[in-house]
């Protein structure tokens, strides 16, 4: 059985602030059909999971584990992956891969392999790519916040500003088929470019 359908049947999982829900996240696996039939949103097989990066040796042996646990994954997949740092001190894990629930997949496995070395609080956001074939030349994102433990959609226009008006186009495409965060005041931009 494929390493990622027994993480997934795990199910949620509880911590202090932070609540990784699995299910929350494979939400994604069918909505990403509706944003493909309604607005032409296809996912361009990119996406990455933040975290905040913490000194010791018990972080970095976590970051270890992930990375050799994606690296068996690939057995099972064309999954890839890098792992970066950004301006702002984030470390995030890109994954790249054909099938959306593959990627998926393994945003749960590498967040549940973070909760059950204690540092759930680290989880920051994942972030899923999408672009579509009309005249817009942005790529436009879904973005899974771990706090709330909801998505949120973020369309940058340039380096700080985004398009509210697609934001909420999206938004409204898909609020009935995934947890999505209606307070507008909490989808927090990602300027830095990750993917």
């Amino acid at each position: 059985m494929n390493l990622f359908r027994i993480l997934r049947k795990k199910g949620n999982y509880r911590t202090n602030e932070h609540r990784i829900d699995s299910d929350a996240l494979f939400s994604l696996s069918s909505a990403h059909i509706t944003l493909e039939t309604k607005l032409n949103l296809r996912s361009t097989g990119k996406a990455a999971i933040g975290l905040k990066s913490v000194s010791g040796r018990l972080f970095a042996e976590t970051i270890e584990e992930i990375k050799h646990f994606l690296d068996v994954s690939k057995t099972d997949s064309d999954l890839s992956y890098k792992v970066i740092k950004d301006s702002y001190g984030y470390l995030w894990i890109i994954l790249q891969c054909g099938k959306i629930e593959d990627i998926i997949s393994g945003m749960s496995a590498v967040g549940q392999i973070v909760h059950n070395r204690d540092f759930s609080k680290q989880l920051f956001a994942a972030l899923f790519q999408f672009s579509n074939d009309n005249n817009r030349k942005n790529n436009q994102y879904l973005v899974y916040n771990f706090a709330l433990n909801k998505f949120y959609p973020f369309v940058p226009v340039n380096k700080n500003e985004r398009d509210n008006e697609i934001e909420r186009e999206i938004m409204e495409t898909i609020v009935d088929e995934m947890p999505f965060e209606k307070d507008v005041s909490l989808w927090y931009p990602i300027w830095d470019p990750i993917l």
